[in-house]
């Protein structure tokens, strides 16, 4: 029969019976306790949450470095090279900031001014600053900044009948001087030393002492009759054209001659931006490039040597009543040519205009007179300068 205690439930076992706690019971444990720190900041954590923590990179996400070093080396080097290829420039830069800034480059192009009807009252009131001048900016500091440009500044004037020539022959005429002042004037080829056949053919043929001495003077020029008398020419070893503008400010008029025929008055003035040639000391009277002329303007010399020619033309031309004269139609009679030029080596008749550079010699030769007398203001068109009196010149106020 069973006893009291037999029915009772068997104890259960005890869970930690036969544990042993040696280190693989610690090394095989399922669950750790955190550090004291860890422990610390999930307390504080939970009474302060912390902010956006997204500028932390995610801990998978290894780091690129940009290999900079070598960039930079190569930037050093090439601004190291530039810097000694424009020494000269920069030097001129640094001169013309420690000057005040008296120098630096106007930030806009100026607007033009309206081709020229009738001859101004006035000397222009812009300031003579030729320090100014730049490959960028040639005719910084030059009235002739606001000048029209080229051809279109060579405007002809309405037309009528005069003498015997009716408006069509009129206007004929006048376009025929035009073509004239830019073929002697304005044609690249020419202005580097070229020959200036179109020029002359629109000289009458049958002027033939006329035609002659052109002529000889554009094959051995002498005082008497230099080929700078017509034609706008640079010896392309002294000087080259700096871009391709060139500034131009005039007036065309005509009238009958009171012999049936037609009297043609042009006053022009031109302004060339010069850069040195590669010898810009070559002034030897009647000498020819040693390079061949090129068939488009070309830039050489240093690159902060800029200079400014001013060439005022003063051309009267006549085309004679035919009834009375015997003229080739469509030329023209070349009666008086008048001609003032700023800038160029005082007396010397080589066929050049011969300009002086601010960096550069003298290009006398020594043997030629030195400009004397009051200053002239090539710039002035409100008045006749002094032209062309053999043997002397006179000194500009400006260029």
């Amino acid at each position: 029969m069973p006893t009291p205690e037999d029915l009772e439930p068997p104890a259960p076992a005890d869970p930690f019976e036969g544990l042993v706690l040696d280190d693989d019971f610690i090394e095989s444990a399922q669950y750790s306790e955190g550090s004291a720190r860890a422990r610390g900041l999930a307390a504080k954590w939970k009474r302060e949450p912390p902010g956006d923590t997204s500028f932390r990179p995610a801990p998978d996400r290894p780091r690129r470095r940009f290999p900079w070093q070598p960039v930079l080396m190569v930037c050093v080097a090439a601004a190291l090279v530039a810097a000694l290829l424009n020494a000269k420039g920069i030097h001129s830069w640094a001169s013309r900031k420690l000057d005040g800034g008296a120098a630096a480059a106007p930030a806009a192009a100026p607007s033009l001014q309206a081709p020229e009807t009738a001859l101004p009252t006035a000397p222009p009131t812009t300031p003579a600053v030729t320090a100014l001048a730049s490959v960028a900016h040639p005719f910084a500091g030059s009235p002739a900044e606001t000048w029209p440009e080229g051809a279109k500044a060579i405007v002809v004037p309405k037309a009528h009948t005069v003498g015997s020539y009716d408006t069509a022959d009129v206007t004929a005429y006048l376009r025929a001087t035009r073509s004239l002042l830019i073929d002697s004037n304005l044609d690249p080829k020419v202005l580097a030393g070229g020959y200036p056949s179109a020029a002359l053919a629109l000289v009458d043929p049958r002027e033939t002492s006329t035609v002659a001495s052109l002529k000889k003077s554009l094959a051995h020029s002498t005082k008497a009759w230099d080929a700078t008398d017509l034609f706008s020419r640079f010896n392309p070893d002294q000087a080259v054209i700096d871009g391709s503008v060139i500034k131009v400010k005039g007036e065309m008029t005509y009238r009958g001659d009171g012999s049936g025929g037609l009297a043609i008055h042009a006053d022009y003035t031109f302004v060339y931006p010069l850069r040195p040639g590669p010898h810009p000391d070559v002034t030897v009277p009647g000498s020819a490039p040693t390079s061949a002329a090129p068939a488009s303007w070309r830039l050489a010399g240093d690159d902060t040597d800029v200079a400014r020619s001013i060439v005022r033309r003063i051309i009267d031309v006549d085309i004679p009543d035919p009834a009375h004269f015997v003229h080739t139609r469509g030329t023209l009679w070349l009666h008086k040519l008048d001609h003032f030029t700023g800038n160029t080596a005082c007396g010397l008749a080589n066929g050049w205009i011969n300009p002086q550079f601010p960096d550069a010699a003298d290009p006398g030769d020594g043997g030629e007179p030195s400009a004397s007398g009051p200053a002239i203001d090539p710039y002035d068109r409100s008045k006749l300068p002094e032209m062309g009196t053999p043997g002397t010149c006179a000194p500009t106020s400006r260029t």
